[in-house]
């Protein structure tokens, strides 16, 4: 592409490393950092990010519908729950969703990786999402003085979680 567009990229010197690992030093001074899509990461780029903030200050951020559409993959979740990572839930954009909605990333979660239950998705969806946005003082949980957002999904039996891909969200706050 480079040459086509007769760009003069001898500037560049690839570090050979993966890209996760050549950019993370950029963002030192972030006191929480939110990787997205993460589609492609493989587990030495978890260590590398788990070894230069081992202050669980990073979260990675699925957005699985999106990966599915844009890469026709999903992210490796295994690795990230293996590796004890904060996994938070997001959409992307309705320029690579059909959705904006976290009920249905988990239903896609959920569909490729049925082992996962229902309470971790929703403590991805809620809590760890808050967190990351370091929001969790006002979001994410039932407590007092929060306010957190409420929807019912109706549907589901928690004591089944293959149920949840017949979920319809219904927004109550």
């Amino acid at each position: 592409m480079y040459e086509m567009m007769k760009l003069d990229t001898s500037f560049y010197k690839p570090s050979g490393k993966s890209s996760l690992q050549t950019y993370f030093q950029n963002l030192a001074g972030a006191s929480h950092v939110i990787l997205v899509h993460n589609t492609f990461t493989k587990s030495e780029d978890v260590a590398f990010v788990r070894n230069a903030r081992p202050d669980n200050s990073v979260s990675f951020c699925l957005c699985a519908n999106a990966n599915r559409y844009i890469e026709q993959a999903v992210p490796p979740i295994e690795t990230f729950r293996k590796n004890n990572c904060n996994i938070v839930l997001g959409t992307d954009s309705l320029a690579s969703n059909w959705s904006l909605s976290i009920a249905n990333e988990m239903k896609t979660i959920q569909k490729n990786f049925p082992s996962i239950a229902l309470e971790e998705l929703f403590t991805w969806a809620t809590i760890n999402g808050a967190k990351a946005l370091q929001m969790d003082n006002r979001l994410g949980s039932f407590e007092k003085g929060k306010q957190p957002g409420v929807i019912l999904l109706e549907n589901v039996d928690v004591n089944n979680s293959a149920t949840l891909q017949s979920a319809k969200p219904r927004r109550l706050l």
